[in-house]
């Protein structure tokens, strides 16, 4: 009787067991689709946001100082007032310039007529422009061109057209020195999103960017609690079925697609501001992408491979090995070994299940991706930082955006996961050979 009601409490147990894990694993399927779609989603604003703000389309492109210039020329034009004592200094300063032009024009005049001289020995032109004081009477006329100069510049209409031609003479220099820039993708991307400038694209992605994020969030703690509950429920119940551990090695699999499918670091390197002063006036460039880079494991491994080269494509191999190839293999080999039993005899079962773990380098690839991002951080901040100290001319600020992503935990959840399910597994086929052990001896006493 007791050993019915004990054998009745442990089906119970069992059953709650696995409804519990039944249920995680299908939020976690949940949450997991979410997670992917969701990252994929934001990859697209991502990229699309950093094209626009890529070095390439600002700091790098002479258009985009072109209108620099133009806001420069048209602040100074605008708040050009020629009243008062600003009036009186512009006046000095026009009489001067037009006085040593006149100087100049009379000296170079005279020193090219010296060279016509009569059988006299004389210039008979410069004879005439000294009698009848043709240059005393331009410098006499000085006060009132200058005048009519300042009276020009304060009609709207003149500045106006100066600015126009002023403008026209940059861009006419930028079309005949530098080489046209192909416009297509940033025009597709602005078009794609209904934006007429890029910053206001920017801004556009980056509401969308939150919104996802905040989706995301969700369900990555859905995940977390998940992830969480499931290892605590390894710990509390001690005895697992084949069911048990088959809802275990599914809800690895969910982390390993995750962690080898989603990007791992993002490596991104910027200018958050670059500023110098042109007649008093700002010129500025804020937030340039100098580098960015978001891969995946299998994205790396793809890439690896696709080039043809025989040591990169070592490299691709071995990291699709050790990251994808064993661990599909140690899960499978799991499966298998709980579903039959006589497996466990088997030296390639057995060391995917249990010596794998040691040998597949999943944490060690965990620690060198962990590091790499270290690495990385530092020598990008380094890097910027000596551009801000040895530009002594610019007021610039850079930063550095690098920081791990959802893949890396992922893949760190999953190395976790497959080490507790691989106790478990060493644990549940051991048990019936103890059994059968203390039934041998037993029997022996008896005897």
């Amino acid at each position: 009787m007791k050993k019915f009601q004990t054998n009745t409490k442990n089906v119970r147990k069992k059953l709650i067991l696995n409804s519990i894990l039944f249920l995680l694993l299908i939020a976690i399927s949940v949450a997991a689709f979410k997670t992917y779609t969701l990252e994929t989603e934001k990859r697209v604003f991502k990229t699309d946001a950093i094209e626009l703000s890529d070095i390439r389309n600002g700091m790098f492109n002479v258009d985009a100082w072109e209108k620099q210039f133009a806001i420069v020329i048209t602040k100074k034009l605008e708040s050009l007032e020629l009243s008062g004592g600003q009036r009186d200094e512009t006046r000095a300063k026009v009489e001067k310039f037009l006085n040593e032009s006149i100087d100049k024009f009379e000296r170079t005049y005279k020193a090219k007529n010296e060279k016509d001289k009569d059988f006299l020995g004389l210039s008979l032109k410069n004879i005439g422009a000294d009698f009848f004081e043709i240059f005393g009477e331009l410098k006499n006329q000085v006060p009132t061109i200058t005048e009519d100069i300042l009276n020009f510049l304060e009609s709207e209409e003149n500045r106006n057209s100066i600015k126009d031609y002023i403008l026209a003479q940059v861009n006419s220099y930028t079309e005949g020195t530098f080489q046209k820039i192909d416009y297509t993708t940033y025009n597709n991307i602005l078009s794609k999103y209904n934006a007429e400038t890029g910053e206001a694209c920017i801004a556009h992605i980056s509401k969308k960017l939150e919104t996802i994020i905040d989706k995301q969030s969700v369900y990555n703690i859905v995940l977390l609690v998940a992830f969480i509950i499931m290892l605590l429920l390894l710990f509390v119940f001690k005895e697992t079925s084949n069911l048990t551990i088959t809802i275990y090695v599914l809800a690895a699999v969910h982390l390993l697609a995750l962690g080898v499918f989603l990007p791992m670091i993002d490596i991104d390197a910027r200018i958050a501001s670059m500023e110098l002063q042109l007649m008093g006036e700002a010129i500025s460039f804020k937030d340039q992408v100098l580098y960015y880079k978001s891969k995946s494991i299998m994205e790396v491994s793809s890439v690896m491979l696709s080039q043809g080269k025989t040591k990169v494509m070592l490299v691709g191999i071995l990291v699709l090995l050790f990251s994808v190839i064993f661990p599909v293999s140690k899960l499978i080999s799991s499966l298998l070994l709980v579903f039959k039993r006589s497996l466990k005899r088997n030296k390639i079962i057995r060391f995917l299940v249990f010596k794998s773990g040691k040998w597949s380098m999943a944490d060690v690839m965990v620690v060198a991706i962990f590091m790499s991002y270290i690495g990385f951080t530092g020598i990008i901040s380094s890097q910027l930082g000596q551009l801000e100290n040895n530009i002594e001319s610019l007021d610039i600020l850079s930063t550095n955006k690098s920081e791990l992503q959802y893949g890396f935990f992922f893949f760190l959840g999953f190395v976790i996961m497959s080490i507790f399910i691989s106790t478990r597994i060493q644990k549940m086929i051991d048990a019936p050979t103890v059994k059968g052990l203390e039934t041998e001896v037993s029997l022996k006493s008896e005897t």
